[in-house]
Parts: structure tokens; C-alpha cells; sequence
């Protein structure tokens, strides 16, 4: 440990050499933080003290209040060191003990998030659990200090009846990890009852799924828009522009800088809770783009550009990698950065402009969040514009935007978790690929091409693939949501490099191989972890959507859309086995498996094969009209030469002559004859 941290700081902990902003962020603790690890759980073996585990992650605005409560108390933190061995972890470097211990903290206290805080015997076994615990007794929430002293307490007096306890609920809530549902019939009736399901679920006023807090459900409306262009229903095309709209329109939604917040704090969407992730963005996305592919509408266009142009601005680093999230907080207040007085925005753009925008955007002296205002437009919003006699209303807005971006800027900013996940940067990769094949901007295929070089490069090592990556260091251990979510977003980039680069589809079926022989069992289900891991007390698995899609129906997705690409039956056979694997829990809750319902769809659905060969301004108007086009099972293979390339038999025998320009369109591997204009592919889309 460096002189100037023993200087500087009155205390310094064992997160001191971590490398997650989270983990350093409590470096200077008073409590006598581990980071999880052997040193940690050989300690509390051989002195007997139950563990405190504490799990949380950087931009999680209740964890910075129960540090600043108690863990930076000095009473607090003395009880803790005498009693407990604590143990801080950065769920996001760690989604596996996330999920562990959350499904334990659920069935302890009948509810879950973070701050997680959990109790555990030496032997890792829960026997207490909750969230956050306030420094007094309040919210019908024990005082944390209180708390600290009966659990102290009681494992002293009666350590038996604690490991009586933890066992107990250990049996009940590790069972939950190894039941395996009846198999079930994969059938379009399966699909049917998940959207309709979903549908008992959605808010008819403000759009979006349940009451409050109300979160985006990215792989929930993208199923409705699957499931419209399949039926033909405008009832799922309505709700999820209702919801994509409310969401574009609302608080949640950056005006000024881009980007998306978290969820919403409130039913209609207004009140952010202002952290961004990029995970949410990553998701959210592909989404837009696929409305704008179903509609046309432009203002679906502009949400992708300026998501987009935030994670170039403010979330790509130098090398090419993604950041994980920003900040809720700034200036210890959650949203301090983004809401604005009335009297600011005067003072930015004078009286006379002021007062339209704030028509628009709806800003009064009131304010609607403390006294202060979120940006947001409403119906009465379109009155304002129709009202106006500007010559460009949207110009306005725009130079308005600009300025007020401008002076935001000087703020305190928020503070940036600048760990880069590779499972988070795939969602991420797939959202830059899908919005340049809309917008045909090259700087977004060309950070994509960036990103999957710096992965490739520097994160996959001796064939695992880095989980997360820091300043230089990389964190142990494989995951599964790793390589389903990378996968996902190289095949994505191989069908939007107009190179044709065949590198990023040989990436992507190393990694699939990697990840069926490491995470899937013989029955094919797809575990988190590989069985090897020596530190979890059960081994994790996770079906169910939450906040990210499910790794294992990402997995199968990929497995399915590798198998058309490379005619590699082994593939085919792997993805199967995944969702006969997932059927059973796809039946009993539908409305939770949406992902799975994707990958469902695809394996019901023909199946779409579009090979491009020769190159030219020709191809690329081709390429246009495919990005534009909503075929979401559709697969592209993109030539570079007369005879094409890339490791895919889809090339074979499809060739141009004379160095002309070939599209061929097949549906389930019968092809129609090629075309070479762009008027003619675009018949033959219309008649997919």
C-alpha cells in the first residue's frame, strides 16, 4: 500500500488494489472491506464470524446513502469489524453471486434489491437478509446499528440455531436452481399466450407494462412487433408505440444530451431515476430501429441517433470500449445535473426564445421534481409547435437544445463507472451495427469495428473471454452472458461490415463452441458459470428476463442464426436442446420468457437468407434497402468480390459476372433467381 493512501486517508481497506470504481468508492470505509475472495472466506472459517456481504453497484443511488449512514459511521463500523468478517461486492463485476444471493434475499425478507445485504455462516449460507437498512429505525425498517447488534448477538449465543437456519432455507432456495419443468410443445399457440399475457399487463393510458416503477421491457415490445408482423394484429404495433413514445417523450429520455435513464420513478414516465446504463441503451436501441423499419417514422430515426451519439460522446473509450453507467447522483443529490429552474433557462437562451421552449417542454416556475423541472413533452407539446410561427420549429428546438447541452456541461458531472463489461458491450455492439444500418452513419460502424477489435484483442485471452475489464486489468472467471451477448453483436457487425469481413463470424462461432462445451449440460441447459467454479454454493442458472435479457435464450438465438449462416448441424442441435430446455418455464410464464420467445419465433419462422456479391454503389443501395426493410429473422452474407467470401457456404455457386452487382433471396434455402437492381430486390422483399 503506497505511503500517500496511508496519508491521505484516515483508513484505506482491502478494495484499495481493486479495480471497480464501486469497490474503490468504499476503499476509505471505516469497515474493514474484502473484496470476495479466498483471504476473505478463509478468515471467517477459521474465526467463526458470519459473514455481512454487502452488493451493490456503482450508480446505485440507496447504496451511496447506506454508505454515507453507516459505512463511513465509525460505531457502525467497529461493531462490523468486530463481529463480522464484510465482504463488498460490485454486482456487475459478479452477476453470478448477484443471482445467488438475490434469490436467497427474496425468499428471506419477500423482497429483493440494492444495496443487497445478506448474512452468511463461514459455510456460505444465508440466515439473514434485506436491502437497503436506514441508520434509525424508519420506513417499518430496523436502524442498521440495531440490526447489526441482535444478529452479532444471536450467532453468539446460539451459533447452532443460525446453522440449523441457514441450512434450512439453504434446501428450499437452492432446489429453485435445479427444477427443471415438464418439456413442453413448441408451438406459435406458445407465442400467442406470451403476448397475451403480456397484453393483461400493459398500461392502455401511458403505455409501457404495470404502475409504478415502470421499467422499459425492451425484449417485451419488441416481441409485440414480432408478433404483429406475424398476425397482422394492430393492437401490439398501437401499444408499442404507445410505450416507445411515452418513453421518447418523457423524463426518462435525455433531451438534451441523449440516452436513456434507468426507469421511471412514476407511471408516466416522467420522473427518471436518473442513472444511465448502458445495458438499457444497448436494448433499447434495436428497438427504436425496428419501429422506424415497421413505420417509417422519422422520430424513432432521431431517438437512435442521438442514444447513439451520447455513447460516442460521453461512454466509448480510447481503445474502443463501452463504459458500464452513469450516475444518478451528482453533488450528492440524485439528478442534480439534469433538471433545470425556469429562471436558468431564461438565462441561457433569453426571454423571448425561453418562453416557447418551456411551452414545449414544459417547464414552469413550479417546476415538476422538487422545485425544479425534467424536460419532457406532453400532447399539449404538438399545440406549441402547431401555434408557433417559426419557420423551422425543429431547428429551433435543435439550437435551443445545443445551448442549454452547452451550459449543462459545466456542471458537476455525474460520475462515470468505467469498467468495461464485455457482456454489456455486446448489447452495446449490436445497437451501434443496428442503428448505422439505418442511418447509414459510418461513425458508428466504425466504433463497432473498434469495439469488437478491442475485444477480440485485449479481452479474449487464451480462448476466455475477460467478463471485466479495467485500466489494463482483467477480472477472473468466464460467464455466460459474456459470450451470448458478444456473440449477439458480432453477428450483428458481420452483417453490417460492408468489408465482409468473414473475421467477425469465425469470432463468433469460437465463442458459441466455447460456450456450449463450458455453460450447457447434457440436457441442454445453460448454467451462468462453468461447473468449475469452487466459490458459489450452488451453481446459478437463470431463465427468466429481468433487467437483461436471459443469457441461455440469447444463446439459443445465436445458436440457431450460426447454424443458417455456417450449415453447421451441430449448432442447429444445440439451439434445440436450449429451447426444449427453456419449454417448460416458457409454458408456465410466458410473460417473463420474452427473449426465449424471440429465440422461439425464429425457429418457427422461415427463415430468410440474403447474399450480396460484387461491390459497388449498386450494393450498397442494396444494403439500404435490407437495413430499412423489418425482417427480423432475415440473415445477410455480404461479398466482397464477384464470387463473395467469408467462412459460409451461403457463397457457393452465387456468383456475378462481369463484376455486376447480385442479390440472391431465399427463403428456407430455395432461392429466387438473382437481381441486380435495387428496384428488383426490393419486389422480392415485399414478397417475404
Amino acid at each position: 500500500m503506497e505511503q500517500a493512501e496511508q496519508t491521505e486517508h484516515k483508513h484505506t481497506n482491502y478494495l484499495i488494489d481493486e479495480n471497480s470504481p464501486y469497490l474503490l468508492s468504499h476503499a476509505h470505509n471505516p469497515v474493514n472491506w474484502y473484496p470476495w475472495g479466498d483471504e476473505a472466506l478463509k478468515r471467517a472459517r477459521e474465526e467463526n464470524k458470519p459473514i455481512f456481504l454487502s452488493i451493490g453497484y456503482a450508480a446505485c443511488h440507496w447504496c451511496h446513502v447506506m454508505e454515507r449512514e453507516s459505512f463511513e459511521d465509525e460505531t457502525v463500523a467497529a461493531l462490523l469489524n468486530e463481529h463480522f468478517v464484510s465482504i463488498k461486492v460490485d454486482r456487475e463485476q459478479r452477476p453470478d453471486l448477484d443471482r445467488i444471493y438475490m434469490a436467497f434475499t427474496t425468499a428471506i425478507s419477500g423482497s429483493g434489491g440494492w444495496p443487497m445485504s445478506v448474512w452468511l455462516t463461514p459455510e456460505l449460507k444465508p440466515f439473514y437478509a434485506g436491502t437497503y437498512f436506514p441508520s434509525e429505525a424508519r420506513y417499518g425498517r430496523p436502524s442498521f446499528m440495531d440490526l447489526l447488534t441482535q444478529i452479532a448477538t444471536a450467532y453468539r449465543d446460539n451459533p447452532k440455531g443460525i446453522a440449523d437456519q441457514a441450512s434450512q432455507v439453504f434446501v428450499q432456495v437452492s432446489q429453485r436452481f435445479e427444477t427443471r419443468l415438464t418439456k413442453s410443445n413448441l408451438s406459435r399457440e406458445m407465442l400467442k399466450s406470451a403476448v397475451q399475457n403480456l397484453r393483461g399487463n400493459f398500461d392502455d393510458m401511458y403505455g409501457g407494462f404495470g404502475d409504478r416503477p415502470k421499467f422499459p421491457h425492451a425484449m417485451e415490445l419488441s416481441l409485440f412487433l414480432r408478433h404483429f408482423q406475424h398476425s397482422g394484429d394492430s393492437v401490439y404495433l398501437t401499444d408499442a408505440q404507445k410505450a416507445l413514445d411515452g418513453m421518447a417523450n418523457g423524463g426518462i429520455f435525455d433531451h438534451l444530451g441523449g440516452g436513456f435513464a434507468r426507469y421511471s420513478t412514476d407511471r408516466a414516465w416522467l420522473v427518471p431515476h436518473f442513472e444511465k446504463m448502458l445495458y438499457d441503451n444497448g436494448l433499447l436501441v434495436p428497438l427504436y430501429v425496428d419501429a422506424y423499419q415497421i413505420t417509417g417514422e422519422e422520430r424513432y430515426l432521431d431517438i437512435v441517433r442521438r442514444s447513439l451519439d451520447w455513447l460516442l460522446r460521453e461512454m466509448v473509450d480510447d481503445n474502443g470500449g463501452i463504459y458500464s453507467t452513469l450516475d444518478a447522483d451528482s453533488e450528492g443529490e440524485e439528478g442534480k445535473f439534469y433538471v433545470w429552474s425556469e429562471r436558468e433557462i431564461v438565462n441561457v437562451l433569453g426571454k423571448e426564445d425561453a418562453a416557447l421552449f418551456n411551452r414545449f417542454y414544459n417547464v414552469t416556475v413550479g417546476g415538476n421534481f422538487e422545485g425544479h423541472n425534467i424536460l419532457n413533452i406532453d400532447p399539449n407539446s404538438r399545440k406549441v409547435r402547431e401555434g408557433s410561427d417559426r419557420e423551422d420549429f425543429d431547428s429551433f428546438l435543435s439550437d435551443c437544445r445545443a445551448k442549454l447541452f452547452k451550459a449543462r456541461s459545466k456542471r458537476v458531472r455525474p460520475l462515470t463507472d468505467d469498467k468495461i463489461l464485455t457482456s454489456w458491450n455486446g448489447l452495446g455492439l449490436t445497437a451501434l451495427c443496428k442503428g448505422y444500418q439505418v442511418t447509414g452513419d459510418k461513425r458508428y460502424l466504425e466504433a463497432a469495428l473498434k469495439n469488437a477489435d478491442f475485444v477480440q484483442e485485449q479481452l479474449y485471452r487464451s480462448g476466455k473471454l475477460t467478463h471485466s475489464f479495467r485500466e489494463g486489468r482483467r477480472s477472473d472467471g468466464e460467464f455466460l452472458e459474456d459470450y451470448a451477448y458478444y456473440t449477439q453483436g458480432l453477428l450483428n457487425l458481420y452483417e453490417s461490415d460492408p468489408s465482409g469481413n468473414g473475421r467477425w463470424l469465425e469470432f463468433a462461432k469460437e465463442l458459441t463452441t466455447n460456450a456450449v462445451e463450458l455453460f450447457m449440460d447434457d440436457s441442454g441447459v445453460f448454467y451462468l458459470r462453468p461447473a468449475n467454479a469452487d466459490d458459489l454454493i450452488v451453481r446459478p442458472r437463470s431463465e427468466h428476463d429481468e433487467s437483461v435479457p436471459a443469457p441461455a435464450s440469447i444463446m439459443a438465438s445465436n445458436l440457431l442464426r450460426l447454424n443458417r449462416l455456417t450449415d453447421e448441424h451441430s449448432f442447429f442441435d444445440a439451439g434445440q436442446k436450449a429451447l426444449d430446455a427453456l419449454s417448460g418455464r416458457m409454458k408456465a410464464s410466458p410473460g417473463s420468457m420474452s427473449s426465449a420467445m424471440i429465440a422461439l419465433d425464429y425457429y418457427l419462422s422461415d427463415k430468410i437468407e440474403i447474399v450480396l456479391v460484387g461491390e459497388g454503389e449498386v450494393r450498397n443501395a442494396m444494403l439500404e434497402e435490407l437495413y430499412s426493410s423489418y425482417l427480423p429473422n432475415r440473415i445477410i452474407a455480404i461479398g466482397t468480390n464477384s464470387t463473395g467470401s467469408g467462412p459460409t457456404p451461403l457463397f457457393e455457386g452465387r456468383r456475378s459476372e462481369n463484376g455486376e452487382v447480385k442479390a440472391y433471396v431465399c427463403r428456407n434455402s430455395v432461392c429466387k433467381l438473382p437481381v441486380s437492381s435495387v428496384a428488383e430486390l426490393r419486389a422480392q422483399l415485399q414478397g417475404i
